[in-house]
């Protein structure tokens, strides 16, 4: 605990907000990006078999 207040007290509380949110939801958007991916490919794959 005494680290993140070193943190906060050296960089900032935005900062330190800014970069845990970061290392936090990386990789949930990392997740989403593939899914939309698969669904961009899922539906340019059922475009083509309708025409």
């Amino acid at each position: 605990m005494k680290e993140i207040f070193n943190l906060i007290s050296s960089y900032g509380f935005p900062m330190v907000l800014s970069i845990y949110l970061l290392v936090r939801f990386e990789p949930l958007i990392k997740e989403l990006k593939e899914s939309i991916d698969t669904l961009i490919m899922l539906n340019d794959n059922d475009q083509h078999f309708k025409h």
